[in-house]
């Protein structure tokens, strides 16, 4: 009886691991997909309300889901107490923040790139440099689509095989 307790235990923590990963890549694509609209947000600030980029981290922070959202509240007030430039500062706070997205190396490297450019190019320049970021992240959130539901039945049948070796190897 103590053995069939301990071995649904194992199957269903393996279980839950499984499920837990399937939300982490499924929120991995989310994120993708919320890093386009936050730089297509800040596109029609800057191009359309010609808003001054502090403003324009606000409105779309206000907009925005998170963890963009207070990522950029942070970059807003990061501007007045820094001496950096926009880059360097926006590349520290990428540094800084990283354990709130999930994204891989290349991602976080993009994301931090996209920032680089902020207050010393002219509107027109940020705009084009918006625009190759924002296709940049549309080809890696496609990949990201497509292998989601690969990655997901993987995760799915890898937990729940090695629950049930660790069940027989158990007993």
């Amino acid at each position: 009886m103590l053995k069939l307790a301990g071995s649904l235990l194992v199957i269903a923590a393996s279980f839950l691991y499984g499920w837990k990963l399937n939300e982490e890549l499924r929120e991995h694509v989310v994120q993708l997909a919320g890093m386009k609209e936050m730089l297509l947000m800040l596109r029609g600030e800057i191009s359309y309300a010609r808003t001054p980029l502090k403003e324009a981290f606000r409105q779309v922070a206000s907009q925005g889901k998170e963890p963009f959202s207070s990522f950029l509240l942070k970059a807003a007030e990061g501007l007045d107490g820094t001496e950096d430039s926009m880059g360097t500062f926006w590349s520290r706070l990428v540094d800084q923040e990283a354990g709130n997205f999930y994204f891989t190396r290349e991602e976080l490297g993009l994301f931090k790139r996209a920032g680089e450019n902020f207050g010393y190019l002219d509107t027109r320049m940020q705009l084009k440099n918006l625009e190759l970021y924002m296709e940049q992240t549309e080809g890696l959130l496609r990949k990201a689509q497509k292998e989601l539901e690969d990655r997901q039945k993987v995760a799915r049948i890898l937990s729940l095989t090695c629950g049930l070796f660790l069940v027989i190897l158990l007993i």
